[in-house]
């Protein structure tokens, strides 16, 4: 067998860029392994894109209180997802799209939302609003959906890009290749470790813009995303609004934090992160046994109650955490 090369793909996809990185026994072999990622990225893109009005998921908001048949791969995503807002406690729901429209125009605007907007929101919002009508036992992926509230909009884009990474890091592992990574916008899923080496050494981001990771870890056969309001928030009158939505009040996540999940899939880890980050240190801790998750690290910053600048760190983990 001859010794295996890396080889790296770079592009913009979804508003960030995608990287491949993986070892071949050759060229033609790792441009037939990244053709096969990138044709099931294209493929899904249209159908779990939130921010295009032709995607599978946004054309649901145009079947209110008509039966609606999913695709294989959307109906997938919205079992994990209602799979996550049970396991969660609510922290993670993919049912805000109305309150999340509303404080990205309050970001935008620089101008706090209206109670009335606001309530609003919240009544089109949670999943005592959606119907399912037939879900096949089989896992085939076949499931039927209703929508029961006039404005409903679901919002997947917490959950679809680990979604997404799976399926293309199947798709390349069918074509021969073990030892790969790929990262959209620092959503990672890795696969065995690089030859001579005991894992992907992948950065564990901190709470500061231009500050260090806050550690380094080799990693293999799982997934890592962070989540956190580092880059997107606003400030008003004064005060840090979040673009994280804590969907029990319909608020920004009142915390300068940062979450970081490990997980099996990256679809747990894309949601797991979010989870982490809306449910805040002690109810995490207090949850995290039954998480589909190998570990969570967590930071917060500048509590109401600490003086400004305190970092708090938690590390919660399995009986038997990933490398």
């Amino acid at each position: 067998m001859s010794e295996l090369e890396r080889y790296e793909y770079t592009a913009p996809t979804m508003g960030t860029m995608l990287k491949v990185a993986l070892y071949a026994e050759n060229e033609q072999q790792a441009q037939s392994a990244i053709d096969a990622g990138l044709n099931e990225i294209e493929r899904l893109i249209p159908l779990l894109n939130n921010y295009d009005p032709a995607s599978e998921i946004s054309r649901l908001a145009s079947k209110v209180h008509e039966p609606v048949k999913l695709s294989p791969d959307l109906g997938s995503v919205l079992r994990h997802a209602k799979n996550w807002h049970e396991l969660s406690e609510g922290a993670f729901d993919v049912t805000v799209g109305p309150l999340t429209r509303v404080w990205s125009s309050a970001r935008r605007e620089r101008k706090l939302p209206t109670p009335q907007s606001l309530d609003q929101a919240r009544s089109r919002s949670g999943w005592s609003h959606i119907r399912w009508i037939d879900e096949e036992s089989s896992g085939s992926g076949l499931l039927s959906l209703e929508l029961l509230q006039e404005g409903m909009r679901i919002d997947v884009s917490g959950i679809a890009t680990g979604y997404i990474i799976d399926q293309a890091f199947e798709r390349i592992r069918e074509s021969g290749i073990e030892s790969l990574l790929i990262d959209i916008g620092g959503d990672i899923r890795v696969g065995e470790s690089p030859p001579g080496s005991k894992g992907w050494r992948i950065d564990m981001a901190g709470l500061g813009k231009d500050a260090p990771p806050l550690s380094q870890r080799l990693l293999e056969n799982c997934a890592v995303t962070t989540s956190g309001d580092l880059n997107q928030f606003v400030e008003i009158d004064g005060v840090r609004y979040s673009h994280l939505i804590d969907p029990r009040t319909g608020d920004p996540v009142p915390r300068r934090q940062s979450a970081t999940a490990i997980a099996d899939t990256a679809i747990d880890a894309d949601a797991g992160a979010t989870a982490l980050c809306v449910l805040g240190m002690e109810r995490s801790a207090n949850v995290f046994d039954k998480l589909p998750l190998q570990e969570g690290i967590l930071l917060e910053m500048g509590l109401q109650l600490e003086p400004r600048g305190v970092t708090r760190y938690r590390h919660l983990a399995k009986d038997h955490p990933l490398r």
